[in-house]
C-alpha cells in the first residue's frame, strides 16, 4: 500500500487494513492537472473515483437549455464520485473538472462488481457506505431546495 489517503475515504470506512489493501490492489492511482475534465454530463461511466487529494468541481455545463454552468457541489480529499453510474448503470449526470491537481484513485465498475461479489464481507460495507453518501447528498439537496419554500401565508 502505497497511498495512505485510501484509507481515509468514506468508501472503505469499517474495513481491516488487510480488506482495504484488497481493494486498493484492484484500482489504480492517476494524477490530473487542474483544469481537467474528468467526466462530461451524458458520458458513460465505467469507474468509481476516489479523490487521494486536491478538489474537483460537479457541474452542469452550460447547453441549449442552460444559460451557464450550474455548479452542484466541490468534493475533497476521501469523497467519491461515480457512485450513481455505478449503482444504476447509467450515464453520467452532470461533469467534473478539476480545481487543482489532484490525485485520484479509480476502480472499474467490472473489477468493483467483481471483487465486492466474491468478498462479500467487502461489499457489505462498500455497499452501506455508497448508500451513506448518496443519502448525505440527497439530504443536502432537500436541505437546499427547502431554502426556496416559502413560508406557508395565512391571510389576515
Amino acid at each position: 500500500m502505497t497511498h495512505a489517503q485510501f484509507f481515509d475515504n468514506r468508501l472503505i470506512q469499517g474495513l481491516s487494513r488487510k480488506q482495504a489493501e484488497l481493494l486498493f490492489a484492484a484500482g489504480a492511482v492517476s494524477i490530473l492537472p487542474s483544469g481537467s475534465i474528468v467526466l462530461n454530463e451524458g458520458d458513460v461511466v465505467d469507474k468509481l473515483y476516489v479523490l487521494l487529494s486536491g478538489k474537483v468541481q460537479v457541474f452542469l455545463p452550460q447547453d441549449h437549455g442552460r444559460v451557464s454552468d450550474v455548479k452542484l457541489n466541490v468534493l475533497v480529499e476521501h469523497d467519491c464520485f461515480g457512485e450513481y453510474a455505478f449503482i444504476d448503470e447509467q450515464p453520467a449526470s452532470a461533469s467534473i473538472v478539476t480545481l487543482c491537481d489532484v490525485e485520484m484513485y479509480e476502480i472499474g465498475h467490472d473489477e468493483l462488481q467483481s471483487m465486492l461479489g466474491t468478498h462479500t464481507d467487502i461489499g457489505c460495507v462498500v455497499y452501506r457506505n455508497l448508500l451513506r453518501v448518496l443519502v448525505e447528498r440527497l439530504r443536502a439537496s432537500n436541505a437546499e431546495l427547502d431554502l426556496f419554500t416559502l413560508p406557508e401565508y395565512e391571510p389576515a
